[in-house]
């Protein structure tokens, strides 16, 4: 399966010759196509693949080792790192994944961070916004409403959304969990049926009751709306994901 990632921008440039070398590394070691213990193939190994130099694959390790995915040891060589050393939570590291096609437990585990974290953005959301917060927040929702189902920009006003939440509750070690929420969200969009408006309808809803809590300060309602579209959402992830009858059903993040 392949999403288009709507992520925010990553650390790394994919113009740089070391961002693609990394990326390739990466995919293949989330892919367990390195395994845990493996030496890393070196930059004459890549050569068949991709043109890299020494300097660009000697960057690229080092991005590796910074986010966790990779260990070098004298002696030993560099070799890939237990997955449980993983920097999972790192933007590129959950962009990465995208390309590598996660399984259905990282999903769930993606789900179940979100479903402890966005309820306790939204409540939070609606105790402190501010003005520009509500007016960022309804201008997101808008683009929902406003664009074709599924286009980009009704993506990226969907992502907007989710990131309103996070900003307006003013917690930064909170914020820095967003690209959880934004990784679940792009997997959603793998329920995508762009035949189906009503379905699509039907998650607006969601999204505006959300909106109106925040509107109200009402915390209480917005963290259990919330609760109620991030379970939603990953019910019907595992649903497509299981091959269900029931995917069609699903609902956007």
């Amino acid at each position: 399966m392949r999403v288009r990632d709507f992520s925010r921008p990553t650390t790394l440039n994919p113009d740089r010759l070391f961002g693609r070398v990394a990326q390739k590394l990466a995919v293949a070691i989330i892919s367990g196509a390195f395994k845990a213990g493996e030496l890393l193939p070196n930059e004459d190994a890549l050569r068949s693949e991709i043109s890299v130099s020494r300097t660009a694959y000697r960057e690229a390790v080092k991005v590796l080792t910074a986010k966790g995915l990779v260990e070098a040891k004298p002696k030993s060589g560099t070799r890939v790192a237990p997955r449980d050393g993983w920097n999972l939570l790192d933007p590129d590291v959950l962009s990465w994944h995208f390309e590598a096609d996660p399984n259905e437990k990282f999903i769930r585990d993606l789900f179940e961070l979100r479903r402890f974290v966005e309820p306790s953005a939204a409540r939070l959301a609606a105790l402190r916004r501010s003005p520009s917060d509500l007016a960022r927040l309804e201008a997101a929702y808008r683009g929902m409403v406003d664009n074709p189902p599924y286009a980009d920009i009704t993506i990226r006003a969907d992502l907007a959304f989710h990131q309103c939440l996070f900003t307006a509750a003013q917690n930064a070690p909170l914020n820095c969990l967003a690209s959880v929420v934004a990784a679940t969200i792009q997997w959603s969009l793998l329920l995508k049926s762009v035949e189906d408006q009503t379905i699509y309808v039907a998650s607006l809803a969601d999204h505006e009751r959300v909106l109106e809590a925040v509107i109200r300060r009402d915390g209480d309602l917005a963290a259990a709306t919330m609760t109620a579209l991030v379970i939603e959402s990953l019910n019907s992830t595992l649903a497509f994901l299981t091959g269900s009858a029931f995917a069609g059903a699903s609902k956007i993040a």
